[in-house]
């Protein structure tokens, strides 16, 4: 047997001792219970055209703002370029410098 064994048994002698009767118990059902019931019973109403197509684009655009989000906080994390040096061609310079006749 494990430990929680004895425990187990002394709360559940405890519970069977301390059982109101049942004249303390309600009856009925509280109020409003049934209508919860049957509202969780019946089927959901059909969705129309309109708010499916309005569940959509709510969607995309939460994702498009993620991917701009996104694209914004890599471009501003990337590291930027040393400037070149003032007496050094660039690349372009020199290759311009290269291929003109």
């Amino acid at each position: 047997m494990s430990p929680l064994d004895p425990d187990l048994k002394r709360l559940l002698a405890h519970s069977r001792q301390s059982q109101a009767p049942a004249e303390e118990f309600p009856v009925e059902a509280p109020f409003g219970f049934a209508s919860r019931v049957v509202a969780a019973w019946s089927p959901a109403p059909p969705v129309s055209v309109l708010g499916d197509i309005q569940r959509h684009a709510r969607l995309s655009s939460c994702l498009a703002v993620a991917v701009i989000v996104a694209g914004l906080a890599v471009f501003l994390g990337w590291p930027k370029a040393p400037h070149p040096a003032s007496g050094l061609p660039t690349a372009l310079s020199f290759a311009a410098n290269q291929l003109s006749p």
